[in-house]
């Protein structure tokens, strides 16, 4: 397809331009051939992802069943307690002072977690950020609301920025991995989105986040609970892992068939 003069690559393409277009176009019966191989494809796709979405569906179940007490586990003994997150964990506040090199500023995303910040949206100065241990939790303050936060689970620490609410788990009273499920449960979506009403504007600091109220279980159901949804968590990602490479395969496949640099019999 050629562009008239002045005219820029970014302009829509009308029906003109299409039919303009020239391409390969294989004999009639390679044509089906070719879209039988790319259904089979698209076929076990959905059979993937429908199986992806069952497992995520069991894994909800479950957390609601464990994380409420409603489902104990084997061998779970002791009571259950009504606890304020803040009588079990801590606001962190050690500022970096240049302890940390910039290579270790991170940021927090629902999608991600904990991750390097990219190189054109650090900061000039990096004396007022905060140091992030592993198992402390992260957060924007004006994000939690929409599911910005996250446990870190490097070994090393890194630093996050001084506007982020930085956090640690009494460990004798809350396992950080057990708080890891819960901070991704209806209980905590309903505490942090009751006052903002969905808004990114809403400031939930620690002293807010402290007021969160939640069946609690002693320490060792509380590993036994970590270490079910987790195997779950991990199952889950293996299975999305999977789809990624599967996708992948496809993509060479099409472009292999399509350009015709595989032929098929007809």
């Amino acid at each position: 397809m050629r562009l008239a003069a002045g005219q820029s690559a970014q302009t829509n393409l009308f029906q003109g331009h299409i039919t303009t277009l020239a391409v390969n176009i294989p004999p009639l019966l390679e044509q089906g051939k070719i879209a039988q191989i790319l259904s089979i494809w698209d076929e076990a796709f959905e059979k993937h992802d429908a199986l992806t979405a069952a497992k995520d569906r069991r894994k909800q179940a479950l957390m609601q069943q464990l994380l409420s007490g409603k489902k104990r586990v084997k061998g779970a003994a002791g009571k259950w307690k009504k606890m304020r997150l803040g009588d079990l964990a801590e606001n962190c506040s050690e500022q970096n002072k240049s302890k940390l090199g910039t290579e270790l500023l991170h940021g927090v995303t629902k999608a991600e977690g904990v991750v390097p910040m990219r190189e054109h949206v650090k900061g000039e100065t990096f004396h007022r950020c905060k140091l992030l241990e592993h198992d402390w939790f992260a957060y924007n303050p004006m994000r939690i609301n929409i599911g910005s936060i996250a446990r870190w689970q490097g070994k090393k620490t890194v630093m996050v920025s001084g506007d982020y609410v930085v956090f640690r788990c009494f460990e004798d009273r809350l396992l950080p991995a057990y708080l890891d499920h819960v901070r991704r449960s209806w209980m905590w979506e309903s505490f942090v989105t009751k006052g903002g009403n969905g808004s990114v504007r809403i400031r939930i600091y620690f002293s807010d986040l402290a007021e969160f109220t939640f069946p609690c279980p002693p320490i060792e159901e509380q590993r036994k609970i970590a270490d079910i949804l987790d195997a779950c968590d991990e199952e889950i990602r293996l299975l999305r892992r999977q789809r990624e490479a599967i996708d992948e395969q496809k993509r060479g496949l099409m472009q292999r068939l399509l350009t015709g640099k595989i032929r098929v019999k007809a």
